[in-house]
């Protein structure tokens, strides 16, 4: 490693044991922050030293599908670093790859450590080009945070322009998506498409991002369509349709506790429900089986062992009380938590939204959201919290639901009862990390 970069690292390093040790929590991006402060190019020299196995990049599901692969990764028995916490900018790979590698199943290896790594869609320009890792995957791409990502084509164009910079990595990619399939059609990267290959009889969404043909601009012909642009499409113009998909989902049925599905042949359960998971979970087995280090039982251990503990899909317990919590920050993350909610039956919901810089301040999408499935549920309580408390309660009331403000998810169990069932509780990016530490302080103490 250069002079300059090894300074850098030990800087880095020193500000992570900091945190840890004063802070008693992660410092976050602030170690990658100081490290590129003092070396702009470390990243260059630190990704030198792990075999980087794949970055991953989408709007919904990032984090999810990261840990997931990694958790797959580990069973495999190799030092691993990963950016487990969501911190997916430049400075927060650089972290990642200046803590001691997670040693499970690998105490007194020798060998080099893997990687994978989730990365926010506009800085793959950076990362891809530094990293040049072996598979890069794109989940999918939604309209996002509009006053920061700006429309889909550019992100298209940025993602894109990432992948001819290193053109010896493999593009793993949501070929039901069509968003992404137009950008493996655009780059001279060897490419590879994963989906669902079965019609699960969903209704489609009001809003959808893309039901054009990328190619020509007709609008494409689905024989269905699972949520959002997402499905087997077709454009009756010019023929483009989806690729052959080189992994695929099939015999997809939903159970009391979890999805059941076909991949190659194998039967894979998820502990976890809603469409995007299977997306998650196959995007996890997509990986694992490129990288050559995985085995299928390695695979299903580790999707069978996963527990979302980030806030993403996770449950509290609380006595006679359960909290669900997930994270939407866009109208399809929304649409799904809808999904999730009418399929499981709840009855009291509590969203807490609000509009930091990471969040986006223009909060018009609130209105491409499918609410009014929710008005006919009966019994339903509806809470609403965060900075854009009245502004999401107004939207609420224009789909016939009346919701009271809170403060926290203290204050929604206050107004409820255990015979009202789940609470779930729905954030967006900065409203939920504070709404996980007060559950998870809550549930030490009932556990006490």
């Amino acid at each position: 490693m250069a002079f300059r970069s090894s300074i850098a690292a030990a800087l880095g390093k020193s500000a992570h044991w900091a945190g840890k040790t004063f802070m008693h929590r992660s410092p976050g991006n602030l170690p990658g922050v100081l490290a590129m402060k003092a070396a702009p190019l470390v990243l260059c020299d630190l990704a030198k030293k792990v075999d980087t196995v794949v970055v991953i990049s989408g709007t919904n599901g990032k984090t999810t599908t990261t840990n997931l692969v990694a958790d797959c990764l580990a069973k495999a028995g190799r030092p691993l670093h990963c950016n487990r916490d969501g911190n997916n900018l430049e400075s927060g790979v650089v972290t990642a790859l200046l803590v001691r590698p997670e040693m499970q199943h690998a105490q007194g290896c020798q060998e080099k450590p893997v990687a994978c790594f989730e990365c926010d869609e506009l800085y793959t320009k950076y990362v891809l080009p530094r990293v040049k890792p072996r598979f890069f995957m794109l989940l999918n791409l939604f309209r996002d945070q509009l006053d920061r990502v700006g429309e889909i084509d550019n992100v298209q164009q940025t993602i894109a322009h990432a992948l001819e910079a290193t053109p010896d990595t493999v593009f793993l990619y949501n070929g039901d998506d069509p968003l992404c399939a137009a950008i493996a059609d655009r780059i001279p990267n060897e490419s590879m498409a994963f989906g669902i290959a079965c019609d699960m009889k969903l209704d489609g969404d009001r809003i959808s991002d893309s039901r054009f043909c990328q190619k020509c601009g007709a609008a494409l012909e689905y024989e269905y369509v699972h949520y959002g642009q997402l499905g087997a499409y077709c454009c009756p113009e010019c023929g483009w349709r989806r690729p052959k998909l080189s992994f695929a989902a099939e015999h997809v049925r939903m159970e009391e506790d979890g999805l059941v599905f076909v991949i190659d042949g194998h039967k894979v359960r998820t502990g976890q429900m809603g469409t995007y998971m299977i997306y998650n979970t196959l995007a996890a087995y997509a990986a694992s089986k490129v990288s050559g280090l995985v085995e299928f039982d390695q695979f299903e251990r580790a999707v069978e062992a996963y527990r979302p503990k980030n806030g993403r899909l996770q449950t509290f317990n609380l006595g006679d009380r359960s909290v669900m919590t997930n994270l939407a920050k866009n109208p399809t993350g929304f649409n799904q938590n809808i999904r999730i909610v009418l399929n499981e039956g709840g009855r009291v919901l509590a969203l807490f939204v609000n509009d930091e810089e990471a969040d986006g301040i223009d909060v018009s999408w609130f209105w491409d959201i499918d609410f009014e499935r929710w008005s006919e549920i009966e019994g339903l309580k509806a809470f609403v919290g965060g900075s854009r408390a009245n502004d999401m309660q107004v939207r609420l009331k224009y789909a016939g639901i009346k919701a009271d403000i809170v403060k926290n998810a203290a204050d929604v169990l206050e107004r409820t009862e255990a015979g009202d069932g789940k609470v779930y509780i729905i954030a967006n990016y900065t409203a939920l990390p504070p709404l996980r530490r007060e559950l998870e302080t809550m549930q030490e103490e009932w556990e006490d």
